[in-house]
């Protein structure tokens, strides 16, 4: 039979394997990188859209399609950046946006949420030979929908111990007391662990073998 202490040891390993320990009084973390996100963009494939404009008593339809979007990572901010093609009447250009987006953790519903809150690009319009500037288009309005994904209190691990005087000790292990960090390229979600020591139970004696 290993040793008690040989068996916890294993568990907190395991646990290491699976979540990355943090020294700074957080025992596990779950961290989502800018990679991540960026590839989830590419995965959406075309990200495009049309709508109205009116100007000068002349209503038509303009076209917006995005060009290489992504999420750039730094601490303490999300930026989502991307270049803009739009497309109106017979006029067509390329602008760079620059928006934000927000990092949060619901722990009722244990989901981590990126969310682009703005990412304006100027509407404009050849008029006679003129360009005109209509009004700002928020891009964050097309994305209602928030990259998610789940957060560490799902995890709960139940450790049974045998002990040298026969009886059996249940330990509990949970996360609690969560925390977001944005940190340069990735986003830390990190909480404390629990260790519940459950009542002993008594099990059948060991008889050596003769």
């Amino acid at each position: 039979m290993k040793k008690p202490h040989v068996l916890f040891i294993i568990a907190l390993l395991w646990l290491s394997f699976v979540y990355r320990t943090n020294a700074q009084n957080q025992d596990l973390t779950i961290t989502i990188r800018e990679s991540v996100l960026n590839k989830m963009f590419k995965a959406l494939g075309d990200i495009k859209g049309t709508a109205s404009y009116s100007f000068m008593f002349v209503d038509g339809t303009y076209e917006w399609a995005l060009v290489n979007p992504q999420f750039n990572i730094h601490p303490g901010r999300v930026d989502f950046v991307t270049d803009v093609k739009v497309t109106i009447s017979k006029y067509t250009y390329l602008m760079h946006v620059t928006g934000n987006a927000e990092v949060c953790y619901e722990p009722t519903t244990n989901l981590i949420y990126v969310e682009i809150t703005d990412a304006k690009f100027p509407l404009n319009i050849m008029f006679l030979g003129t360009l005109r500037h209509l009004w700002d288009v928020d891009l964050a309005q097309y994305f209602e929908t928030p990259f998610t994904f789940e957060g560490p209190l799902t995890i709960g691990t139940e450790f049974i111990f045998p002990m040298p005087d026969n009886t059996t000790k249940t330990v509990y292990a949970h996360p609690l007391n969560c925390g977001v960090k944005i940190a340069e390229k990735q986003i830390i979600v990190s909480a404390e662990m629990e260790f519940v020591n459950r009542e002993a139970t008594k099990t059948q004696p060991v008889v050596p073998k003769k």
